[in-house]
């Protein structure tokens, strides 16, 4: 526990550790403030009304738009059943900006930023220390090498756990005063009538699965940062790889063998409304592949890293 704690104290010793997180918390910010800048105001029933009657508008002129196709011509009637549905029950217009939208904005920008500032950290945590040279010294503490490196990877993903969790109650405390925190109505039509539905938000399926993807990519750069005494080429790997990767796999997804790369089973394809970049994947297959790959990577890390000669 001590050795996690020196780790955790080295890193935040750094100006860069407290740069990126300025940086999240500043992208919170601006997020917030762009919702709430281009926010329409449907605070009364008056606004909202208002806010319907103009769709309501909107869709009758273009229904009188010359060359509609049948398709057209239907989408917009059922717009149009759906605004009047909404004007009878007071509901926000279509364009409302509710606290559900912000939040789910909110975490996928937070993860994606926590999860590549965290791979920045899990990258170079290590090899910084060969860098520098100050991994000579480390290694004459009394302690198993085993013991040294997985107190940095445990650094490190705390790091990202801290920065995930003080953005994202700060994002959601303030959204919770800005903006609409009424149940989101999700309508459709069914055979000619108005069906409305309260759309369930899971945020807990979107953490669990981002962060597991996130983790894998902290794996993934920890394991560079321990192969390479430079923290530049670690880290630039790692970089280059995660935002290549799906393209990578798109390009081999016609070959059997590409469902075995690592890329092609990023959970976050599994989250509602996404599709998997190769059409026969399951979760539990690509929760398989991902053990499978932590191990190799892991393994990779810790066999190198209490093997590697230090003494030149």
């Amino acid at each position: 526990m001590q050795y996690v704690k020196n780790e955790w104290i080295k890193i935040w010793a750094q100006k860069n550790a407290w740069i990126m997180f300025g940086i999240v918390l500043l992208g919170v910010a601006a997020l917030l403030g762009a919702n709430k800048y281009f926010e329409i105001d449907q605070s009364t029933p008056e606004l909202r009304q208002k806010a319907n009657n103009e769709w309501l508008a909107h869709y009758k002129g273009l229904l009188d738009s010359p060359g509609m196709v049948e398709e057209d011509i239907q989408y917009f009637n059922e717009e149009i059943l759906m605004t009047e549905y909404r004007i009878a029950h007071d509901l926000p217009a279509v364009d409302a900006t509710m606290f559900q939208d912000v939040v789910n904005q909110l975490l996928n920008f937070i993860l994606m930023l926590v999860g590549i500032f965290t791979m920045v950290i899990a990258a170079s945590i290590v090899s910084n220390e060969f860098g520098t040279g100050t991994i000579k010294m480390l290694l004459t503490r009394p302690a198993a090498r085993w013991k040294i490196l997985l107190s940095k990877l445990v650094a490190s993903c705390l790091y990202g756990a801290a920065i995930f969790v003080s953005s994202i109650a700060v994002g959601i405390l303030v959204s919770f005063f800005l903006f609409n925190t009424d149940p989101v109505a999700l309508l459709s039509v069914v055979d000619g009538q108005v069906v409305a539905q309260t759309l369930e938000t899971n945020y807990a399926q979107t953490i669990l699965l981002t962060s597991v993807s996130m983790f894998m990519t902290i794996l993934f750069a920890f394991m560079l940062g321990t192969l390479f005494s430079s923290s530049t080429l670690a880290v630039s790997l790692s970089l280059i790889l995660l935002f290549m990767g799906t393209t990578i796999t798109v390009f081999l997804a016609k070959y059997d063998f590409a469902k075995f790369i690592w890329f092609a089973n990023d959970l976050t394809q599994f989250l509602p409304g996404t599709a998997p970049i190769i059409p026969d994947l399951s979760l539990n297959f690509a929760i398989v592949v991902n053990i499978v790959y932590a191990i190799i990577f892991l393994a990779v890390s810790f066999t190198y890293f209490t093997r590697r000669d230090v003494t030149a």
